[in-house]
């Protein structure tokens, strides 16, 4: 619906657009019941940080055999820090190579790959800026070569001027990750003794993991710790998640989307009204094309499906 009223005034009232006289009330995605207390939230992001925030502030986190627990602040920055890795995670997969694909493809240097390159229909990892570059003058230069021996295989009199030209073709690639920011994320995660690798494989020591009970828990992985935090966070509170204004109560939309006080509003710009244009026009227009090429380009990424 959103969609189809931008695309309404982006075509019929585009002056509303252009001066940015249109906002949209931003409905929250959830509602976090805990202790009798009731809060909203607005993205997926948003409530993940808030399941992570309960959950890490009743427990100690200790590192293998160190002698003291991590202190909250630090805990704070260790969570974050595989975050990031799980973010990592995701735009790799959705890249179409698994994060454990990721990891085997170290090479002896330690360098993870930075692009997927498709030399031959066979999938080639390449690991630096550079490496790649030399790839491209090399491809094209063969390529160079076999559109030359093509030519004189050709007699002079028949050869035209289009068929001199020579067309390299592109080198088909995908660009994994930022090397600069992996890096970083890397020098970060190594102050606490882990590495990127540590989201699956075992540490060489264990997370311990104490919950004010007095029970502890012992976390091979990095994704093991993040997950028992997050169980943890869940505890003692009721998630509602709302899919759209139409599962809302009217105190609840009184409370949150019509209060002006509490309402969160998106001003609308030129580019969001000519991407829901566009995006009108790809989904619900006469040709299947795009629409098709869309679904197969964006399947891999959906976290949320209505049926």
């Amino acid at each position: 619906i959103r969609t189809l009223l931008l695309t309404f005034f982006y075509r019929h009232m585009p002056a509303l657009v252009e001066n940015h006289f249109i906002y949209i009330a931003q409905p929250p995605l959830y509602r976090v019941v805990r202790k009798k207390k009731g809060r909203y939230i607005h993205s997926e992001k948003e409530m993940d940080l808030y399941l992570l925030e309960l959950g890490w502030s009743d427990l100690k986190v200790t590192l293998g055999e160190a002698a003291e627990a991590l202190s909250q602040e630090r805990v704070r920055e260790l969570v974050t820090l595989v975050l990031e890795v799980e973010e990592l995670i995701g735009k790799i997969e959705r890249k179409g190579v698994s994060f454990k694909e990721f990891l085997n493809g170290q090479d002896a240097d330690g360098r993870y790959p930075r692009f997927l390159v498709t030399l031959q229909n066979q999938p080639t990892f390449i690991y630096s800026e550079e490496e790649f570059v030399q790839l491209r003058i090399r491809e094209e230069e063969s390529q160079r070569r076999a559109h030359d021996q093509k030519i004189a295989a050709i007699p002079p009199d028949e050869r035209t001027e289009e068929m001199l030209r020579f067309h390299p073709k592109q080198l088909p690639f995908i660009e994994l990750c930022d090397e600069e920011a992996l890096k970083s994320l890397q020098a970060r995660l190594e102050r606490f003794g882990f590495a990127i690798s540590h989201y699956y494989t075992p540490w060489t020591a264990s997370i311990l993991v104490e919950a004010d009970g007095g029970h502890t828990s012992s976390c091979a992985t990095l994704h093991e710790f993040v997950a028992k935090i997050r169980e943890n966070g869940r505890k003692g509170i009721d998630i509602q998640r709302y899919k759209g204004l139409g599962e809302m109560n009217a105190d609840q939309l009184c409370e949150t989307t019509m209060e002006p006080s509490q309402r969160v509003l998106i001003q609308v710009t030129l580019p969001d009204a000519v991407a829901a244009d566009h995006m009108f026009n790809m989904l619900m227009g006469e040709e299947v094309e795009p629409r098709r090429r869309f679904i197969e380009r964006n399947a891999l990424s959906v976290s949320n499906l209505d049926i």
